[in-house]
Order: C-alpha cells, then sequence, then structure tokens
C-alpha cells in the first residue's frame, strides 16, 4: 500500500525518511576500532595526524592474481613439509607487558605495506643508512640488512614492522647516548619512550606474523627475516632500558614503568628465533636430501657484492674493555671453569643421594634438568674456550660444517627459501660454527638445552615485580640446589658477555644481569658455598669490570 509524504519528507505512517548523511566506509583501522568518521585522507588522516599516531588503512582488494609468481619450466621446487615436533617457542612468546592497547594489523603477509608518516620514514631512512650499516660484519651481512632485507620490507608488512622496531631501537641508543649536561633530561626521555612504544607496536605486529605463517612455505623468507630482525630488536630494546635504568640508579631518580628493563624477554626471543630458523632450514634439507642437486646451480649462493662499506663493524668488546678487561678475563677462566665444573659434580651426586620425589613424572623431570645442567657446563666450556682464543686461532681452529657444502647446494636450488636469506640465517644462528666473537658468545643461548634456560629463566622472571629501579629482587622464595647451579653457570656465561660492551645492541646486559644475580645470591645466603675460601669468579670479574671501565667509560667506546 502506497503511503502518502509530506513536504518536509515526513510520512504520514509515523517512519521517517532516513536522513541523508556521509559515512566513511574506507576509514582507517584506528578511527573504525574508535568508532571516529575518518576523513580518509591519505597517507594519515587528520585525526592520527593531530594524534601523532600512526595512520593504517585496510588494503583494497586486488582483481588480478599477478601477485602469485609464476613457476618456469626450469625451475626446480623443494617440497616442504614442517613436522608436527617443531618447538612451539615462537607461539608461546609474550609481548611487552607495558602495552596494553591492541591495535589490529589484517593481512601482514601483504605484498603492499601501507604508506609511512612522518615518523615511520625518518625510521626507515635510520635504518637505511645507519643501523644496516653497523650491524654486519662481513658482505654477507651487509647485503642481507642494507639490500636483502629492506626488499622484503616493501613487499610485506610485517617485515617492514621488524625494520621499523629496529630502527627506533637504535634511534634510541643514538639519543641516550649524546653528550648532553643531563643525560635523563626530560625530553629525550620523553622521545626515548615515544620510539619505543612504536616499536613495540610494530614488533607486536610482527610476532603475530611469525607466529600465523611459520608453517607456510610461502612465507618463509618474511618469517627468517623476521626471526634474525626480532632477535636484534629484543636485545636493542633490553640494552636501552638497561643503560637508562643503570643511569638512573647512578644518579638517583625514578624511570617510568615504561622504560624499565624486561626481565628475560630477550632471552626468549633470541632462542624462540633461533629455533623457528634452524626448524625450517632443517626441514627444507630433510625434504630435499633424496634430490639430486644441479652443481650449475651452486652459483646461486654467491652474494652479489654491494658498493657499500660497512661503517662500523663491532665484534665484542670496546676499545678499553680489549685493552684491560679481556686479558684478565683470559688468564683466570680456566680455573673458574674447572671450579664450575667441581661444582655442579657435587651438585648432581648430592641431588642423585637425597631423597627422590615419588611420582615417576617428577623423578623423570628432575633427572632431565640435573642432566641439561650438566650438558650445559660442557657447553659454556666450549664457547669460552673458543671465543677467548686469539682471533687467528680461532679461524683456524673452527672446523668446517656441513652446512657449507651439501646442505647450502639444496638450498641454493630450493625456492622455499632465497639463498642470501639461507646463508644469513645459518650465520647468524651458528648452524655453522661462528667466527665473530659476538656469535660465538651470544651462540650459547641457542646450544643451551632448554631445560637449562627454563630454570634460569624462572629465577630471573619470578616475582615479576621485584625487577625494579635498578634492585634485585627480595622476598623471593629459597632457591633450590638446581636452582643455584643453573644460575651459577648462567653467571660464568655473563661474564663472557661482559666482553660485548663495544656492541651497541647488547653494551651493558651482561654487567646489569651480572649484578642481579649476584644481588639475588646475596639475598639467598649462597655467595659463601659458591665461591669457598675466594671470592665468587663472576663476582670478582663483575667488580673488576666496573674498577676497569666502568659504564659510563664503556658507553663511549673509551
Amino acid at each position: 500500500m502506497a503511503t502518502d509524504t509530506t513536504s518536509s519528507g515526513i510520512q504520514v505512517s509515523g517512519y521517517r525518511i532516513r536522513r541523508a548523511h556521509e559515512k566513511s566506509r574506507n576509514g582507517c583501522l584506528r578511527c573504525k576500532q574508535q568508532r571516529k568518521k575518518c576523513d580518509e585522507l591519505r597517507p594519515s588522516c587528520s585525526r592520527c595526524t593531530r594524534r601523532s599516531c600512526p595512520c593504517r588503512y585496510q588494503p583494497r582488494l586486488s582483481t588480478s592474481g599477478s601477485d602469485t609468481e609464476s613457476s618456469s619450466p626450469n625451475s626446480r621446487t623443494v617440497p616442504v613439509v614442517l613436522s608436527n615436533d617443531i618447538p612451539p617457542s615462537i607461539s608461546q612468546l609474550s609481548l611487552s607487558p607495558q602495552l596494553t592497547t591492541e591495535e589490529d594489523n589484517p593481512d601482514l603477509n601483504s605484498p603492499s605495506p601501507d604508506p609511512l608518516h612522518a615518523t615511520e620514514l625518518s625510521l626507515l631512512a635510520h635504518y637505511l643508512t645507519h643501523t644496516s650499516q653497523t650491524i654486519p660484519v662481513d658482505h654477507l651481512d651487509l647485503h642481507a640488512l642494507a639490500v636483502g632485507v629492506p626488499n622484503l620490507a616493501f613487499k610485506c608488512k610485517a617485515v617492514m614492522s621488524s625494520l621499523l622496531s629496529l630502527a627506533a631501537a637504535c634511534k634510541c641508543h643514538d639519543i641516550a647516548h649524546e653528550q648532553t649536561r643531563n643525560p635523563l633530561d626530560s625530553q629525550k626521555l620523553t622521545e626515548i619512550q615515544e620510539l619505543l612504544a612504536l616499536a613495540e607496536r610494530h614488533h607486536r605486529a610482527s610476532l603475530r606474523h611469525i607466529q600465523a605463517t611459520m608453517q607456510n612455505s610461502e612465507s618463509y623468507d618474511n618469517v627468517l627475516a623476521n626471526a634474525a630482525l626480532m632477535v636484534l630488536y629484543a636485545s636493542a630494546s633490553h640494552s636501552i632500558r638497561v643503560h637508562l635504568a643503570a643511569t638512573a640508579k647512578r644518579y638517583g631518580q625514578r624511570l617510568p614503568t615504561e622504560l624499565l628493563p624486561q626481565h628475560s624477554q630477550w632471552i626468549s626471543f633470541t632462542r624462540a628465533a633461533h629455533t623457528a630458523s634452524t626448524a625450517v632450514l632443517n626441514n627444507i634439507v630433510e625434504a630435499a636430501t633424496s634430490e639430486v642437486v644441479d652443481p650449475r646451480l651452486e652459483s646461486r649462493r654467491t652474494m652479489p657484492a654491494t658498493g657499500n662499506a660497512i661503517l662500523s663493524p663491532q665484534d665484542g668488546p670496546s676499545s678499553k674493555t680489549k685493552r684491560l678487561f679481556l686479558p684478565l678475563v683470559a688468564s683466570t677462566y680456566d680455573r673458574a671453569l674447572r671450579s664450575l665444573r667441581k661444582r655442579a659434580q657435587c651438585t648432581a651426586a648430592q641431588l642423585l643421594q637425597g631423597p627422590q620425589p615419588h611420582a615417576s613424572a617428577s623423578r623423570s623431570s628432575a633427572d632431565r634438568r640435573l642432566h641439561a645442567c650438566l650438558e650445559t657446563v660442557s657447553i659454556l666450556e666450549k664457547c669460552t674456550s673458543a671465543a677467548l682464543l686469539p682471533r687467528e686461532s680461532r679461524e683456524r681452529k673452527m672446523p668446517e660444517t656441513p652446512w657449507n657444502h651439501q646442505h647450502m647446494s639444496i638450498l641454493g636450488c630450493s625456492r622455499a627459501v632465497t639463498p642470501w636469506v639461507a646463508r644469513y640465517m645459518i650465520s647468524v644462528t651458528s648452524m655453522e660454527s661462528p667466527r665473530v666473537l659476538r656469535r660465538i658468545i651470544m651462540s650459547f643461548l641457542n646450544q643451551a638445552p632448554t631445560e637449562f634456560l627454563n630454570l634460569v629463566q624462572s629465577v630471573l622472571d619470578c616475582p615479576a615485580e621485584g625487577r625494579t629501579q635498578g634492585s634485585a629482587a627480595t622476598g623471593r622464595l629459597p632457591l633450590t640446589a638446581m636452582h643455584v647451579l643453573a644460575m651459577d653457570i648462567f653467571a660464568h656465561w655473563l661474564v663472557l658477555v661482559m666482553l660485548l660492551d663495544g656492541v651497541w645492541w647488547i653494551r651493558n646486559i651482561g654487567e646489569w644481569e651480572l649484578g642481579q644475580v649476584i644481588s639475588l645470591m646475596k639475598t639467598q645466603n649462597v655467595l659463601c658455598q659458591l665461591g669457598g675460601v675466594e671470592m665468587w669468579w663472576p663476582e670478582r670479574m663483575y667488580l673488576a669490570k666496573q674498577e676497569l671501565v666502568p659504564i659510563t667509560c664503556s658507553d663511549r667506546d673509551c
């Protein structure tokens, strides 16, 4: 039945005609999330511009299928099927507790990243001109970080996010180490806090990507690049927070909670990224072992030469640490490790002779953890010996590994992972014997058994509120003999990490973490049983480092 209407548009039946209005159908993700009308300006809408927030839009659907790479008749694809027993450490990683605002980042594997706003463009420029030039130690690294990763980033949002996170952390280091009268100037802290918040948002997006696409063979390049950048970012973020916390403690100031060190998260990301990377590379090799590799394709392994020179290769110690502290560690470590092994064996004998748990599962778990600690002592001995060899002797004695030959040939023929990605990841994850000091020392985290690292992290992270403003946690539960042994081993490794104070994304992590462990051991009254009649070796080295190369000096690489 027809309905009469008046000239004003009001229907006789009592219903109103809907008033015409403009609706933001293609607004940015932030405005949609807040249910605000967006003016849809690009690259950044007016609301996001006013608030200096990253502005992102839902990517438009492509009507063509040209994004899919076509296979040429001569190309050979290695079938890759990831096994179900890959450790799920990546998927279990937690995000930084400081940031609770969730931001949607759909389609992270999209081939067309959203336009970058001004701050992100500045960080991209910083990465290309500075960050990517200070990390490499050789031309393989330089090509991967300065050429390969940026090209991946322009095709994948998640890699771009990881790149921006690392660049933001690097810029924070530059700001924090500027020579100013007040090292904790409020303007400087605000700028660092904003950069770290932006870095955490991008880091969170990348983590979701690597969790979602880890078993997608078409995304292996992106997953591996993300893993490498995540390790660097996790360490760099922790390092800058350690620097700020140490500086605040020295000047008697308090930091915002968002800038405090984040416990053992840097260990989690290092180990998880290594697990993901090696799982991908090993499964590619295993899937292709039955195929014959065409030797003519071996030339694909060769990396294109770059015209850039490495800006500042950072192998490990600052110049003063190399002159004063390194010789002290090299002359005393052998005796210290013999004492450590003796303590480990005594602890193992006591635990085996003591009362055993009734449940067989508990006994089996305790045996695994004890075996892991004893195995870690051997790993630490090899790592320390390799690290403290002179560089020339180190390169002569390091054995060649199968990865340099057959496995690299298989990866060179695989379309699942491009050769430069594979070679770079094999190098940085220590799948072949590392020859760079910083990689030799940090390879300990990749080689140590998971049970050992779980013991260490359970001590470092419990209670979560204990590590505030530069003081060790108080009121912890008493440590078991197993925990004391694990922390004893970990503290010896931290002495080696103190040698890496010339690496900007590591700096004073070793000294800070060792100071936390020593404070903990004092509160637990176990230092006397660790050192015996002498002072505990990690404590002696910690005090010597503070005397010979104080943090204020090593920060300037004096």
